[in-house]
């Protein structure tokens, strides 16, 4: 069908949250020493196909606490998916959940998804 893979979708969203962070001074192998950030819960929404050759963008929507909303465009600016992954906190030495980092916090402000 010459489209993507629906399950890469989830490849390009952690991508794009990877470079994120690397943006806002955390590079992924600095924050998995200090806490471990797996995703608990993820949702894709197909607005349109993308296709094989397609140059995508991946952007951070919004977020929240630490959900993560995406938005996949192909080279005409139009949306080809949508969606989200939620995180969880845990301290990588007892695999116990705990808060949110104030360190993290600072470079991830909670959004205000009431607007």
């Amino acid at each position: 069908m010459k489209v993507v893979y629906y399950g890469n979708y989830l490849t390009y969203f952690e991508v794009g949250r990877v470079e994120f962070l690397r943006q806002q001074g955390l590079a992924m192998s600095q924050v998995d020493q200090k806490i471990h950030l797996p995703v608990v819960e993820a949702l894709v929404r197909y607005r349109r196909p993308a296709r094989r050759d397609d140059q995508l963008e991946v952007s951070e929507r919004r977020r929240a606490s630490f959900r993560f909303a995406y938005e996949i465009r192909n080279e005409q600016g139009k949306p080809v998916a949508t969606g989200s992954t939620l995180h969880a906190c845990l301290d990588p030495a007892t695999s116990e959940m705990v808060a949110v980092p104030p360190w993290l916090l600072e470079r991830m402000p909670v959004v205000d998804q009431s607007k």
